[in-house]
């Protein structure tokens, strides 16, 4: 039984994360700018209002967890990279720097490196990621880097695919630590099981200081047309509950 902190709790996988989180008997406390939109209720979960831009309001709830996860996505931009997920990753770093905490978890997405998104498969995939979704990849890859660097945490970026909303399974993942996504493997996870792959991966000391792609177990192929409908509708949204 853990005490998690779930950034961006309100979104689809945040969602998801809380349900199966509380199933496991953990404590839960949920950040969000809108405490309305968890419908939820239990015992043992907790609805913050919290500004996570702002390092004085984040830093009482870091001070009370034992595994910080971050399920927060942020609008695409055209012009440069999103600055928020550095600005966030930051304010996580720095809070838990000081209350003495080390496990963190941060949802990104496939192809956050630059080179590994000419290796996506078909044309109109690759233009997608590299010229509509791509300043979003560079912010998330931006804050990678800034992780990187830090000697405090314990932390993984787990990337999934293209998001879908198929129930949970108990499929086993495949996961890669070197190229940014999963060559010949499914492009398509539910955001059930990437929820489930975080509850996994805590106590995973050998994901520590990795950026992880991850996927099912014996899916192969592209689902394109999924993919490209669930990464729009992700992206376009106007909070930061992407995901």
């Amino acid at each position: 039984m853990m005490r998690l902190l779930v950034l961006g709790a309100s979104g689809q996988t945040g969602q998801h994360l809380l349900s199966q989180a509380l199933a496991l008997d953990h404590h839960v406390t949920a950040l969000v700018r809108t405490p309305s939109k968890i419908v939820q209720k239990h015992e043992r979960l907790a609805v913050e209002t919290c500004d996570v831009f702002d390092r004085e309001q984040l830093q009482p709830h870091i001070n009370e967890c034992d595994v910080v996860i971050s399920c927060l996505g942020f609008p695409i931009q055209f012009t440069s990279a999103v600055p928020h997920f550095v600005t966030v990753e930051g304010n996580v770093s720095e809070c838990m720097r000081v209350a003495g905490k080390r496990r963190v978890i941060f949802m990104h997405s496939w192809y956050t490196d630059p080179a590994s998104r000419d290796r996506c498969q078909g044309f109109v995939l690759r233009m997608f990621v590299k010229y509509f979704i791509g300043n979003v990849l560079e912010g998330m890859r931006q804050s990678e880097l800034e992780l990187e660097k830090s000697d405090h945490l314990d932390w993984t970026c787990v990337l999934p695919g293209g998001l879908t909303n198929e129930p949970v399974t108990d499929i086993p993942f495949r996961t890669n630590d070197t190229d940014f996504h999963i060559p010949g493997c499914s492009d398509g996870i539910s955001r059930a099981d990437v929820a489930r792959y975080f509850l996994q991966v805590i106590p995973d000391t050998e994901s520590h200081g990795k950026v992880r792609a991850i996927a099912l177990a014996g899916e192969s192929g592209t689902s394109l047309g999924e993919t490209l409908s669930n990464q729009m509708g992700d992206f376009k949204r106007t909070t930061v509950n992407q995901q």
